[in-house]
């Protein structure tokens, strides 16, 4: 209940301030999480183009579309605050990947199995950032990362249950 209060105030307390004064409200572990956050989503859009490129099922393909335009939006946030507080960035994955890979070997089953594997790994990547976050504005944005990525997590789940492409354990039987 005090997050958006709290929000506001930190907000008018850096309004008007410079670069360098703005920094002094951050700590090197939050400045680190959000340069580790885009690092990963560069790497994952990079990633996600070239599982486009090779999906073959439409239902996937949209999926996929769907989780680019996801990351591009997380992107675009993460951007928006390292350049506002002077975090230097990686470089960008281009546009149009040229794949070096023989997409004829990735399955449809293998593409949705890492993308996945990939969701399940960055969450615990967000509530560490959550968790360690002092500011109250890093809180909040790894606070709504972590909510969109489960809600996202959730339904690819249910996809990929619906495809058959899920891995389960056998059923436990007494």
């Amino acid at each position: 209940m005090l997050t958006p209060i709290l929000n506001e105030i930190e907000q008018r307390f850096k309004l008007n301030k410079s670069r360098r004064d703005k920094q002094r409200f951050f700590n090197t572990l939050e400045i680190g999480f959000i340069w580790d956050a885009l690092t990963s989503r560069y790497q994952t859009l990079d990633t996600t183009r070239v599982f486009l490129g090779a999906a073959k099922d439409s239902d996937l393909k949209f999926i996929l579309q769907q989780g680019e335009k996801f990351l591009n939006k997380e992107i675009e946030r993460l951007e928006q605050l390292s350049v506002e507080l002077g975090i230097p960035t990686t470089e960008k994955p281009p546009e149009n990947p040229l794949s070096i890979f023989d997409t004829e070997i990735f399955t449809d089953k293998y593409i949705y199995q890492h993308t996945l594997a990939g969701m399940q790994s960055f969450l615990p990547t967000l509530v560490v950032a959550f968790t360690h976050a002092i500011s109250p504005m890093i809180r909040t944005l790894f606070e709504e990362f972590i909510t969109e990525e489960l809600k996202l997590y959730s339904d690819f789940l249910d996809y990929g249950m619906l495809k058959s492409w899920v891995s389960t354990p056998p059923a436990f039987r007494m």
